[in-house]
């Protein structure tokens, strides 16, 4: 596998293997409230800001969002 070059690094892996770590824990706990928030507006059928759908589907996406920031983070402290 060939060595990414010094100039990409920065725009590939932005503020650095720690800082995507902690981002994909934050977002991790931020699908977790939504999911929280969702299961308790669908059992007790009220809308709490959003449909108990959109709260779910916003989970779904905040924990896609932390697997690709986990990835990141990853791959910037392969690399080095």
């Amino acid at each position: 596998m060939h060595e990414i070059p010094s100039n990409l690094k920065r725009l590939l892996f932005g503020m650095g293997a720690r800082w995507h770590a902690l981002m994909a824990i934050v977002m991790n706990f931020a699908g977790l409230g939504c999911l929280i928030v969702g299961i308790v507006g669908d059992v007790s059928d009220k809308v709490l800001g959003l449909d108990p759908t959109n709260w779910f589907i916003m989970a779904a996406a905040l924990w896609l969002w932390a697997l690709v920031a986990w990835i990141c983070g990853y791959m910037a402290a392969k690399e080095g």
